[in-house]
């Protein structure tokens, strides 16, 4: 069963496809061992790049995101889903997809805000939605667009999803499935009507440009 919020993740990139042009950086992306459904579209681009410190995930540049042996101005989008907090210090990765995004480049971002902690290998970090928009304009983004990920229905089945597949009782954890499922739908419906988003949200979409 999903997170409310890996299948927000899905559709946001798949609705921002059309901006993944030219050449695409994927910074803590992983070209195997994926998680969610999205499919790059490879049709459309000239090259993607994928950079982890994970070998086993076969990158193109297996290296510290905060040092991309590259030359400035080097890719048209850069692509830094689900790794703002595992970064110790993401300002430095934030200044160095700047650094090699060409002018009027594309940034696309998400990151967690109320989402269970899980270390990949670390969990360092949450940030709100000003920290955001703050620390991006301080390196020189602009046309900076961010999006709350899901409110209130979406926080508390992902908190009740990930802590009940944590749990070591293996009845504890069927039950806890069982009863996500019952209430999943009220839950959906919730989300739907929900204006929360704003104080309450499982994390955020970002777009920004160089």
């Amino acid at each position: 069963m999903k997170t409310f919020r890996r299948q927000m993740l899905d559709n946001f990139l798949d609705a921002h496809k059309d901006i993944m042009q030219g050449d695409v950086i994927d910074i803590g992306g992983k070209k195997e061992k994926k998680r969610g459904n999205f499919t790059p579209p490879l049709s459309q681009v000239r090259s993607w790049h994928y950079v982890n410190i994970d070998k086993s995930t076969n990158p193109d540049f297996w290296c510290n995101a905060e040092n991309i042996p590259v030359k400035d101005e080097s890719y048209d989008t850069a692509i830094l889903c689900e790794v703002l907090e595992h970064l110790e210090d993401p300002e430095k990765v934030l200044r160095e997809a700047f650094r090699i995004l060409k002018k009027g480049g594309n940034l696309i971002m998400s990151t967690p805000f109320l989402f269970p902690i899980h270390a990949d290998p670390y969990d360092f970090q949450r940030w709100t939605d000003t920290k955001i928009r703050v620390m991006l304009e301080s390196i020189g983004f602009s046309d900076i667009e961010i999006t709350p990920m899901g409110g209130l229905g979406a926080v508390i089945h992902d908190l009740l999803l990930v802590s009940f597949n944590k749990a070591k009782n293996k009845y504890l954890k069927s039950l806890g499935f069982i009863c996500i499922l019952l209430l999943r739908p009220l839950l959906s419906t919730f989300e739907k009507t929900s204006k929360s988003k704003d104080m309450v949200s499982t994390g955020y979409f970002v777009l920004a440009k160089k």
